[in-house]
């Protein structure tokens, strides 16, 4: 009985280009998906609803509502530098530019609710003292104690997630611009939301970086070892099934998380390996018993042992869909759905680049000796 994989060579050695543009229009189509991988920072959804404290957060936040709202900071500066500049945010013009800003804010569509010192006043203060009254009869707090800064809470309407919290932001930040600009005060966002899209920034631009340096590295050091020809044959497969799993990730919808954001170099370490033995067999067998021969011998006799040291692995991934949090989940089922798609491309495409390769030698040598 033939086995799959000595099917698999024959295939390879009637249809290497058929493969090879299968290939490059299976990228095509799961580049798609790359902008759409979500990001997710948001660390207590990734908890199990199931333990007793989170499930009581959830409660409280249901009927309080959530603690995650966007901080606007407001600072002074208490030694002043020119003439005029506002020491001490009792100042009036304080005053005037939270008024400002809280008025504005409350009437944008995404924003539910503001909350600062402001709303103690029924109208702008006319001296420092009559804010110094106010703030003493009242009992909320919204200043530190030396009177330089103050805070402003902005809640949202929609789900906290990055999309709106990006946006939510951008409106906060649009809105400070335009607020009455008084010397000496100066405006800031934080807050945890805030800090959430800062960190599915750095993510992306984490995930890129290291992506791009693994594979310069990784395509380097084997074009190096096995030459630019077998090293590029190698190293093609591997970059497309990264390419293919980031992909699956955004059509599956499954999130970008701090725990998957080594995906792309831990599958290009692991990855590389199935490549190598493959090519290095496939020159080894080429040089002895010709193309067609080092093809058949290699794909089911490499092939084999291959997928049985992957497949070690990907047991070992899906052991983390037990897991009681939900981004190991994700980890798990990326490296997994990784592994397989590295491991396809490796089997599949390389033994067809080098086939490919492998006959262009042939007929140039043949085509310069007929000249």
């Amino acid at each position: 009985m033939i086995s799959p994989l000595k099917i698999l060579a024959n295939i390879q050695l009637e249809y290497t280009d058929h493969i090879i543009v299968g290939c490059v229009l299976l990228t095509a189509l799961m580049a798609t998906g790359i902008p759409n991988i979500e990001l997710q920072t948001d660390f207590q959804s990734s908890l199990p609803d199931t333990l007793d404290p989170i499930a009581t957060q959830d409660k409280v936040e249901a009927n309080f509502g959530s603690s995650d709202a966007i901080i606007v900071l407001f600072e002074t500066d208490s030694q002043p530098i020119e003439e005029g500049f506002v020491t001490d945010i009792r100042d009036p013009d304080m005053i005037r530019t939270l008024n400002f800003l809280e008025n504005q804010l409350q009437n944008e569509p995404s924003i539910s609710s503001v909350n600062s010192m402001a709303s103690m006043f029924e109208q702008t203060p006319d001296s420092k003292k009559e804010v110094k009254n106010v703030l003493s009869l009242s009992e909320a707090s919204f200043t530190n104690r030396d009177y330089t800064a103050t805070t402003m809470y902005v809640e949202l309407n929609n789900d906290m997630t990055e999309e709106n919290i990006r946006q939510a932001t951008q409106t906060i930040n649009q809105n400070i611009d335009q607020a009455p600009k008084y010397p000496g005060i100066d405006i800031q966002t934080t807050g945890t939301p805030v800090m959430r899209n800062v960190l599915s920034d750095v993510l992306v631009e984490d995930t890129v970086k290291i992506i791009a340096i693994a594979s310069g590295l990784i395509l380097v050091l084997l074009m190096a070892v096995r030459g630019p020809a077998y090293g590029a044959a190698t190293f093609a497969p591997l970059f497309l099934g990264l390419l293919w799993t980031l992909g699956a990730m955004g059509l599956l919808g499954i999130p970008l998380t701090i725990a998957t954001i080594a995906l792309g170099s831990m599958l290009l370490g692991l990855g590389v390996e199935y490549g190598s033995f493959i090519s290095e067999r496939i020159a080894e067998e080429t040089k002895e018993r010709g193309l067609e021969e080092g093809i058949t011998t290699t794909v089911p006799n490499t092939g084999k042992a291959v997928l049985g040291s992957s497949t070690t692995d990907l047991v070992g991934f899906l052991a983390l869909l037990l897991a009681s949090i939900s981004f190991m989940r994700d980890l798990g089922i990326t490296l997994a759905l990784g592994e397989v798609l590295t491991l396809t491309a490796a089997l599949v495409l390389t033994p067809a680049l080098i086939i490919k390769y492998e006959r262009w030698k042939t007929d140039s040598s043949e085509k310069g000796d007929e000249q």
